[in-house]
């Protein structure tokens, strides 16, 4: 007779947050990791309004978060498997406050800082591809020019 315990597996879906080009991260509750905000799916809410509410809670961050998933990862905690759905939203709002300002840091790096900090791995990789090979969805600010004033 086998003594396997069925394990349970929960939906989650998050975003990968972006204003005026820049990747807006926060650290996970409790430590100092650098993450995206993420949470379990809301019978009531799709997956993308879910991911929305848990952006606003843990980022302070508003904006409409894109219809097509950009990547799945799966991790394993406390006995359960959690598959998680990621999608792109474009921050039009930081609020400068919001619920969980106080157990988490907010930090906006660039795409390249974001995939070389961001933990797990399998979102550095998401990220990675997504923002290769959909870099007009990150506006570059115009270099300034460097004109020599005549004296």
């Amino acid at each position: 007779m086998s003594s396997k315990i069925k394990q349970k597996h929960y939906k989650q879906s998050g975003v990968i947050p972006v204003y005026k080009g820049k990747v807006v991260v926060i650290t996970a509750r409790g430590s100092k990791r650098w993450i995206i905000p993420k949470g379990s799916i809301e019978w009531e809410l799709s997956a993308q309004e879910s991911a929305a509410k848990e952006a606003l809670e843990e980022a302070g961050v508003k904006g409409e978060v894109y219809p097509d998933e950009i990547g799945t990862y799966t991790y394993e905690k406390m006995g359960g498997r959690f598959k998680v759905r990621l999608y792109f939203m474009e921050v039009s709002k930081l609020k400068n406050n919001w619920d969980e300002k106080y157990f988490r840091k907010r930090k906006l790096l660039t795409p390249k800082q974001a995939i070389k900090k961001v933990v797990p791995a399998a979102v550095s990789k998401i990220m990675a591809e997504f923002f290769h090979e959909n870099r007009h969805l990150i506006k570059q600010k115009k270099p300034k020019s460097k004109k020599k004033k005549k004296s």
